[in-house]
């Protein structure tokens, strides 16, 4: 018992030690939620629909892993201004909750002309990200921690289709936390989108095997609307080191019904553990040293929209 009371006041040394940091609750039971593409302009049910049911949830936080508003390459300066108005206010009850989101860019919001200079106006304030991203990605690009873990934020579009990997070799260097997460909007191994981040093939193996060495178990992002989860196998025959990859693209988009693990998987072998062409959002439970991923899916019953658990929930231990 003494030597649990050493370790974990050290671990919460070595927190206090990253920038960035959230204030840590006392309950070891936590949960955050994560979603993707709810492409918000004049029709936004379906985000709009959720919301209660992540309060209802008692989620700490959010990550929104890009394709916040519809944006696009039709769209511009001023369209996005309008498309991140109605952004706010669809988001506006978790805001009020104190519920803190933590989104990336999509390449909808990248496609748009100037896209940054809004996108940070947006991110002022109460709704600044962490400024701890390297030169020409602050407020881009960021980590944080929260009670037991880890996270980090990627833009994959100041260099398109990569992430900033000495950047994000310093954040996992500087950081032991007990849970470590990272998102992004693309997906790393193609499940519908050819672009994404297999486009430079050495670069994605590179980022992928950091990930493992840090003791990175899930990796979340979207660009495909539909609910992926593939375990990437490295190989070695030890299935502890393999990230999941958890494409959580149900926010609100049109949903997408092809999908195909054809694209350039270098030595990884991506083996499908879920799929559903559904609306919803993932909520991942921390407890201890145990995560639990839940899907929670769109349905209607009796003409009353419902985001239920699917049973198919993912759990590992660290």
């Amino acid at each position: 018992m003494k030597n649990y009371i050493i370790l974990l006041v050290i671990g919460s040394l070595l927190n206090s030690c990253s920038t960035s940091q959230v204030e840590p609750s006392q309950n070891n039971k936590w949960s955050f939620v994560v979603l993707s593409d709810t492409h918000v302009r004049e029709n936004s049910t379906v985000v709009t629909e959720m919301i209660p049911f992540i309060i209802k949830d008692s989620a700490d936080l959010v990550l929104i892993t890009g394709d916040l508003v519809q944006g696009g390459k039709r769209a511009d300066a001023e369209v996005l201004r309008t498309e991140f108005d109605l952004w706010k206010e669809c988001f506006k009850p978790l805001i009020d909750k104190g519920i803190k989101l933590y989104p990336v860019r999509g390449n909808h919001e990248d496609d748009v002309i100037d896209d940054i200079a809004l996108w940070n106006e947006v991110f002022s304030g109460t709704l600044q990200l962490p400024q701890n991203g390297s030169n020409g990605e602050k407020n881009l690009s960021y980590s944080f921690t929260h009670n037991n873990a880890f996270f980090v934020g990627l833009d994959v579009y100041t260099n398109i289709h990569k992430v900033n990997q000495s950047w994000l070799d310093e954040q996992f260097s500087s950081n032991h936390s007990q849970h470590k997460f990272v998102f992004a909007h693309e997906a790393a191994f193609k499940a519908f989108h050819s672009d994404c981040l297999d486009d430079y093939v050495n670069e994605r193996d590179i980022f992928w095997k950091s990930m493992s060495k840090a003791g990175v178990k899930s990796y979340f992002c979207g660009h495909d609307h539909f609910y992926d989860v593939t375990q990437i196998d490295d190989g070695d025959g030890d299935q502890s080191n393999d990230i999941y990859q958890f494409i959580v693209g149900g926010g609100g988009g049109w949903l997408m019904s092809k999908y195909n693990y054809n694209g350039e998987n270098s030595s990884f072998i991506p083996k499908q553990i879920d799929h559903k062409q559904e609306n919803g959002y993932l909520l991942v439970t921390v407890d201890g040293g145990e995560v639990t991923m839940t899907w929670k899916g769109r349905v209607e019953i009796n003409g009353k929209v419902e985001y239920q658990a699917s049973s198919n929930s993912i759990r590992y231990s660290k």
